[in-house]
Protein backbone atom coordinates (compact mmCIF):
# COMPACT_ATOMS: atom_id res chain seq x y z
CA UNK A 1 0.00 0.00 0.00
CA UNK A 2 2.66 2.47 0.62
CA UNK A 3 4.24 1.85 -3.14
CA UNK A 4 0.85 2.86 -4.41
CA UNK A 5 0.87 6.08 -2.41
CA UNK A 6 4.33 6.89 -3.20
CA UNK A 7 3.84 6.51 -7.31
CA UNK A 8 0.54 8.70 -6.63
CA UNK A 9 2.72 11.18 -4.98
CA UNK A 10 5.17 11.28 -7.71
CA UNK A 11 2.69 11.61 -10.50
CA UNK A 12 0.73 14.64 -8.78
CA UNK A 13 4.35 16.03 -7.72
CA UNK A 14 5.35 15.27 -11.59
CA UNK A 15 2.23 16.78 -13.07
CA UNK A 16 2.25 19.95 -10.77
CA UNK A 17 6.54 20.78 -12.10
CA UNK A 18 4.74 20.34 -15.55
CA UNK A 19 2.11 23.27 -15.00
CA UNK A 20 4.70 25.31 -13.28
CA UNK A 21 6.67 25.17 -16.41
CA UNK A 22 4.08 26.07 -18.96
CA UNK A 23 4.79 29.33 -20.40
CA UNK A 24 1.35 31.42 -20.44
CA UNK A 25 0.97 33.32 -23.61
CA UNK A 26 1.49 37.11 -23.29
CA UNK A 27 -0.80 39.61 -24.98
CA UNK A 28 1.65 41.55 -27.86
CA UNK A 29 0.07 44.87 -27.22
CA UNK A 30 0.02 45.51 -23.45
CA UNK A 31 2.22 42.51 -22.28
CA UNK A 32 -0.49 41.05 -20.09
CA UNK A 33 -0.64 37.11 -19.56
CA UNK A 34 -3.82 35.53 -21.64
CA UNK A 35 -5.49 33.98 -18.89
CA UNK A 36 -9.38 34.43 -18.40
CA UNK A 37 -10.95 37.59 -17.86
CA UNK A 38 -7.59 39.33 -19.04
CA UNK A 39 -9.43 41.21 -21.24
CA UNK A 40 -11.51 42.82 -19.01
CA UNK A 41 -8.48 43.22 -16.81
CA UNK A 42 -7.16 45.23 -20.01
CA UNK A 43 -10.17 47.41 -20.70
CA UNK A 44 -10.49 48.48 -16.99
CA UNK A 45 -6.88 49.38 -16.07
CA UNK A 46 -5.17 50.21 -19.25
CA UNK A 47 -7.88 53.18 -19.69
CA UNK A 48 -5.82 55.11 -17.28
CA UNK A 49 -2.38 53.90 -16.91
CA UNK A 50 0.37 51.36 -18.76
CA UNK A 51 0.07 47.94 -18.14
CA UNK A 52 3.39 48.01 -16.74
CA UNK A 53 2.10 49.23 -13.67
CA UNK A 54 0.47 46.62 -12.56
CA UNK A 55 2.45 44.07 -14.80
CA UNK A 56 5.57 44.13 -12.09
CA UNK A 57 3.45 44.24 -8.98
CA UNK A 58 3.28 41.27 -6.97
CA UNK A 59 0.76 41.21 -4.38
CA UNK A 60 -1.94 38.98 -2.30
CA UNK A 61 -6.05 38.89 -3.37
CA UNK A 62 -5.91 41.32 -0.19
CA UNK A 63 -3.35 43.81 -1.28
CA UNK A 64 -5.06 43.85 -4.87
CA UNK A 65 -8.04 44.88 -3.54
CA UNK A 66 -6.76 47.38 -1.48
CA UNK A 67 -5.18 49.07 -4.19
CA UNK A 68 -8.33 49.08 -6.16
CA UNK A 69 -9.86 50.29 -3.30
CA UNK A 70 -7.36 53.26 -2.89
CA UNK A 71 -7.70 54.00 -6.77
CA UNK A 72 -11.93 54.03 -6.26
CA UNK A 73 -11.00 56.91 -3.17
CA UNK A 74 -8.07 58.28 -4.89
CA UNK A 75 -7.35 57.78 -7.97
CA UNK A 76 -10.48 58.76 -10.12
CA UNK A 77 -11.27 55.20 -10.77
CA UNK A 78 -15.00 54.71 -11.00
CA UNK A 79 -17.32 52.29 -8.85
CA UNK A 80 -17.01 48.77 -10.30
CA UNK A 81 -19.95 46.37 -10.15
CA UNK A 82 -18.96 43.79 -7.71
CA UNK A 83 -18.45 41.14 -10.11
CA UNK A 84 -16.41 42.91 -12.44
CA UNK A 85 -14.38 44.20 -9.45
CA UNK A 86 -13.70 40.19 -8.31
CA UNK A 87 -12.83 39.05 -11.60
CA UNK A 88 -9.71 41.98 -12.01
CA UNK A 89 -8.73 41.14 -8.41
CA UNK A 90 -9.11 37.34 -8.94
CA UNK A 91 -6.76 37.77 -12.71
CA UNK A 92 -4.43 39.79 -10.58
CA UNK A 93 -4.00 37.68 -7.62
CA UNK A 94 -3.50 34.76 -9.97
CA UNK A 95 -1.18 36.33 -12.29
CA UNK A 96 0.58 38.33 -10.63
CA UNK A 97 0.39 37.30 -6.77
CA UNK A 98 3.15 36.65 -4.49
CA UNK A 99 5.69 34.33 -5.87
CA UNK A 100 9.17 34.33 -7.77
CA UNK A 101 11.03 37.26 -7.71
CA UNK A 102 12.13 37.16 -11.39
CA UNK A 103 9.90 40.08 -12.58
CA UNK A 104 8.72 42.32 -9.55
CA UNK A 105 8.87 45.75 -8.52
CA UNK A 106 12.05 46.76 -6.43
CA UNK A 107 10.97 47.51 -2.46
CA UNK A 108 10.72 51.01 -1.90
CA UNK A 109 13.80 53.18 -0.86
CA UNK A 110 14.10 53.94 2.72
CA UNK A 111 13.35 57.68 3.44
CA UNK A 112 16.76 58.02 5.16
CA UNK A 113 18.47 56.62 1.84
CA UNK A 114 16.75 59.21 -0.56
CA UNK A 115 18.28 62.44 -1.77
CA UNK A 116 16.91 65.41 -0.87
CA UNK A 117 13.70 66.67 -2.08
CA UNK A 118 14.21 69.70 -4.72
CA UNK A 119 10.51 70.13 -4.91
CA UNK A 120 10.12 70.91 -0.99
CA UNK A 121 8.17 74.01 0.07
CA UNK A 122 9.47 76.42 2.45
CA UNK A 123 6.68 75.37 5.10
CA UNK A 124 7.32 72.07 4.28
CA UNK A 125 10.94 72.20 5.11
CA UNK A 126 10.11 74.05 8.32
CA UNK A 127 8.04 71.58 9.64
CA UNK A 128 10.25 68.50 8.99
CA UNK A 129 12.89 70.93 10.94
CA UNK A 130 10.46 70.94 13.62
CA UNK A 131 9.34 67.37 13.48
CA UNK A 132 13.57 66.63 13.61
CA UNK A 133 13.60 68.53 16.83
CA UNK A 134 10.22 67.30 18.28
CA UNK A 135 8.37 70.45 18.55
CA UNK A 136 5.80 68.72 16.25
CA UNK A 137 4.99 65.07 16.24
CA UNK A 138 4.33 62.98 12.71
CA UNK A 139 0.94 62.05 12.32
CA UNK A 140 2.39 58.50 12.86
CA UNK A 141 3.65 59.36 16.23
CA UNK A 142 0.53 60.93 17.64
Amino acid sequence: MPTIRLICLTAVLNLNAFAAEQVVPLDPTTGMKIAPDWELVRNHCVICHSSQTFLRQRATEANWTSVLEWMQKHGGLWKLDAEVEKKIIKYLAINYGPGSADNYRRAQISATLMPPNPYATEARLKAEAKKKQGIIQSPANK
